[in-house]
């Protein structure tokens, strides 16, 4: 995928299938580095996505609507058929676990990065469901996609938050491709996750 490919990514289905094809070409060939965290192994694929009723069971067990991005992101695909792999160049060391979350493995996984940057902002059930605070939804490790209109991606460690994409799938692609959307300083709204961004970037 190109620079020019990646400022055209949105929130349509097409995306994330564009996202699809061109990660699991790259990769093909993988050659992991020698550091700490979980690396996508060589001839990773995504798994198949989900059904309408999964995606409706999915949003059950979290307990809030997905927006359409999510949606369609997960009907597209599903996480990866490998786990991740943990290479430090020390063989006893090496651990594997999740890289992109998946249904219904990680359910727990998800719940609790979502648990964690909910206590290390103080923020209460009350004012999620109120609306006062956007639900959040951990795709990758702490890359979470902030449940607003916006649907912007964060990287949320507990309350160290900073700004990660526009949407779900440049979001992703930043992640696989390490694309960086230089020109975006100002997001269309401030809500109270981005307003922790601004003030951490």
């Amino acid at each position: 995928m190109k620079p020019s490919e990646f400022r055209q990514l949105n929130n349509s289905i097409d995306s994330f299938k564009r996202i699809k094809q061109e990660s699991e070409k790259l990769w093909e060939k993988v050659e992991l580095e020698e550091c700490w965290g979980f690396q996508i192994q060589e001839g990773s694929k995504w798994k198949k996505g989900l059904t309408e009723e999964e995606l409706l069971d999915f949003e059950r067990q979290l307990g809030f609507r997905f927006p359409d991005s999510l949606k369609n992101f997960l009907r597209t695909m599903n996480g990866l058929d490998r786990p991740g792999i943990n290479h430090t160049g020390n063989d006893e060391d090496t651990e594997y676990g999740p890289t992109f979350y998946s249904y219904p493995e990680d359910i727990e996984k998800i719940k609790g990065q979502i648990e964690w940057v909910l206590e290390d902002n103080k923020v209460s059930e009350l004012d999620l469901l109120s609306g006062k605070v956007p639900y959040v939804f951990p795709y990758l490790g702490h890359r979470c996609l902030v449940c607003d209109k916006n649907q912007n991606v964060l990287s949320m460690h507990g309350n160290d938050i900073i700004y990660w994409g526009v949407n779900l799938s440049q979001g992703i692609a930043h992640d696989i491709w390490g694309f960086w959307q230089k020109t975006q300083t100002k997001y269309p709204e401030v809500s109270f996750w981005n307003n922790i961004a601004e003030k951490n970037s």
